[in-house]
C-alpha cells in the first residue's frame, strides 16, 4: 500500500514539475501495483490521491495546449483582429518589412 501512495505522491510532483519524462516511467510502476487486500480507509487514500492527480493532470493538459497555441501565434507572427460591420471577425497579418532598394 505505502509503495503505490509513494508512486502516486511522485506523480502529483512530476506533473507539478512539468517533468513528463518521470511520468513515462512511473506509469507501468503504477499498473504493476496490486489494489487486492485493500481495506476501505487505505482505499479512500488512494482514491483521493488519484482524484488530486486527475486535477493534476488535466491542468498540465490545458497547459501545454495554451503553450501550443501560443507558439503557434508567435510563429504566424503579430496580428490585429477586426470586425466588420456584419460582426464578423477578421485577422489581418502585419505585412513582412520590405527595404527599398537603389538600382
Amino acid at each position: 500500500m505505502e509503495r503505490l501512495e509513494t508512486l502516486l505522491d511522485q506523480v502529483a510532483a512530476a506533473l507539478i514539475a512539468g517533468d513528463f519524462a518521470a511520468l513515462a516511467r512511473l506509469a507501468p510502476q503504477i499498473e504493476a501495483q496490486s489494489l487486492a487486500g485493500r481495506d476501505r480507509p487505505a482505499a479512500e487514500a488512494l482514491r483521493e490521491k488519484a482524484l488530486r492527480n486527475e486535477r493534476l493532470l488535466d491542468a498540465a493538459a490545458r497547459g501545454v495546449k495554451a503553450a501550443s497555441l501560443r507558439f503557434s501565434e508567435v510563429v504566424r507572427g503579430p496580428t490585429l483582429t477586426t470586425y466588420d460591420s456584419r460582426g464578423q471577425k477578421a485577422q489581418i497579418s502585419a505585412l513582412a518589412e520590405t527595404r527599398s532598394r537603389r538600382v
